[in-house]
């Protein structure tokens, strides 16, 4: 209880942004001319279409949601027309033959592709420095306004920083990033935009270069929920080309639970009643997420977005997730073991680069080939995650490391079904077992904070490595355990950098994450 009083009754004020940051809607011609002005010193795109080319890449329908609307898509995203090179050496001019069927989505809804964005190589990095382009950075730099940039000096976080970073400069409207352990969350975080990670297999994969298959999600970054929300709804459909993209009788039986909670949707479609926007809505506090690493400036914004949902209508209790402290280990031995396996096809044969390098002499095979290509064309981040996961995955290790790590996955699973009302689409029976008339004990959502503190400065990473794993410790149970989770901005701390709070639901109730998220955001 100690914590629900806190989360509920603190008066200490949080600094807002400024109303623009959220209000302002990029064009095509307005996204380009930002790109031209800015991205020489922020380094946020790696590649982008000219201003003189607008018409050729604006042949879209009339009616749909997004028409016009200029996006920007990470560079580990399938794209026909530019390269689709994960910020590597190993794919640097590598232009896809096909389009992922996000890309494939948006286009359909009229949204013109302006570039492809800076990332950490493969999605590995917290801090977007681990590049072949360099640092991205951060723009919202307080009290700079300059043109040089040795200015920026804050990271805009990883992977997807160049995505989140674009939004927030003007560069477009909305940004397409990845999600394995944070990388859409920590940057919406850091760059003071909405980040969105949706279910696991709510958007399809196809054209997504694979990190950790089980963990990798495509994401959306903008700067309102409400444009989040309708770039998510013309990409989330099935798709046959990925197996583990959910299937239509799936999300019928996820629209099937989600209606049937009375306490929620029947208040919400009363037009008699004056209730507030979200009453009927339970909202738990971890408090495992209360950890030693939280700065004073999360603690603030934590309890301050607990204090509005509860002026909202939603009821703040406390709950518990024991095994959340397992969760970083646990995530990151089993992400290193799955890229070990998704990285071993990037050998320079197929397609990529090659090693120029020859055999010293002719008794060398071609296994010496692959190591020189392999050296040469992936960073120092993706090599040593490559050794950690091969190393996890041998037969002396895997019972202690791998095994152990997906017996705490499968209990963190279980642990957030134990905490949300609402069933589990994936759980047997669990359409039957929803409770009609009675509210279940659970709660509908959580919230806790993105990330422990504000935007560290770029080269942090370099100082320690380790340090910018634990930067995760927030975001990474979402991944493990496949359910929603959204990153809204809530305001900046002292020195005038953005902070973020992270609210999660249940498997498959992504609808009602992004309505707490949009009245969150009004809000804050």
């Amino acid at each position: 209880m100690v914590l629900l009083v806190l989360a509920i009754s603190s008066k200490r004020a949080v600094p807002r942004l400024s109303v623009a940051a959220y209000t302002t809607a990029a064009t095509v011609q307005t996204a380009l001319e930002a790109i031209s002005r800015s991205n020489a010193h922020l380094n946020l795109f790696a590649s982008h279409i000219a201003q003189n080319n607008i018409e050729a890449h604006s042949n879209t329908p009339c009616d749909g949601p997004l028409k016009g609307w200029p996006v920007a898509i990470k560079a580990n995203i399938a794209t026909s027309e530019q390269p689709t090179s994960c910020a590597s050496r190993a794919l640097q001019d590598y232009v896809s033959p096909y389009q992922s069927t996000a890309v494939e989505a948006l286009a359909r809804a009229g949204a013109v592709v302006v570039g492809k964005t800076n990332m950490d190589e493969f999605g590995m990095g917290s801090t977007n420095e681990y590049s072949i382009y360099g640092a991205a950075r951060n723009p919202r730099e307080p009290n700079t306004n300059s043109t040089n940039k040795q200015q920026y000096r804050h990271s805009p976080g990883g992977s997807s920083g160049g995505s989140a970073a674009a939004v927030a400069a003007g560069m477009c409207r909305v940004a397409l990033g990845s999600d394995t352990g944070g990388s859409i969350r920590v940057p919406a975080a850091w760059c003071g935009v909405v980040g969105f990670k949706p279910s696991y297999g709510c958007i399809s994969r196809h054209g997504l270069v694979a990190y950790a298959s089980s963990l990798d999600a495509i994401g959306v970054l903008a700067r309102t929920v409400d444009d989040v929300r309708t770039a998510f709804q013309a990409m989330s459909v099935p798709d046959s080309r990925d197996m583990t993209c959910m299937s239509e009788r799936l999300r019928t039986r996820i629209n099937v639970l989600s209606r049937s909670r009375k306490w929620i949707n029947y208040i919400s479609k009363d037009s008699s009643t004056h209730a507030l926007p979200l009453t009927g809505i339970r909202v738990g506090i971890p408090h495992e997420f209360w950890v030693e690493e939280l700065s004073q400036a999360a603690l603030d914004s934590w309890r301050s977005g607990a204090d509005k949902l509860a002026m909202l209508g939603c009821e703040i209790v406390p709950v518990s997730l024991p095994h959340i402290p397992d969760s970083l280990p646990a995530y990151y031995t089993l992400a290193f073991a799955e890229s070990s396996s998704n990285l071993a096809r990037f050998d320079g044969i197929r397609y990529g680069t090659r090693s120029s390098e020859r055999p010293s002499t002719e008794k060398a095979n071609a296994s010496l080939k692959y190591a020189n290509t392999r050296s040469e064309g992936l960073g120092k981040e993706v090599q040593r995650r490559i050794l950690l996961g091969t190393y996890v995955m041998t037969a002396s290790a895997s019972e202690q490391y791998h095994v152990l790590s997906q017996k705490i996955r499968r209990i963190v699973q279980q642990e957030f079904n134990a905490v949300f009302a609402l069933p589990n689409a994936l759980l047997p029976h669990s359409t039957e077992s929803i409770i009609l008339t009675n509210r279940p004990s659970g709660v509908d959502a959580l919230l806790f904070p993105t990330t422990t503190d504000t935007a560290p400065l770029l080269g942090s990473a370099d100082l320690n490595p380790v340090s910018s794993y634990v930067s995760d410790i927030m975001t990474v149970p979402a991944n493990l355990a496949g359910i929603p989770a959204i990153s809204v901005p809530v305001g900046a701390d002292g020195a005038g950098m953005p902070l973020g709070l992270q609210l999660v639901t249940q498997y498959g109730d992504d609808s009602l994450l992004l309505r707490i998220a949009s009245h969150l955001q009004s809000h804050c």
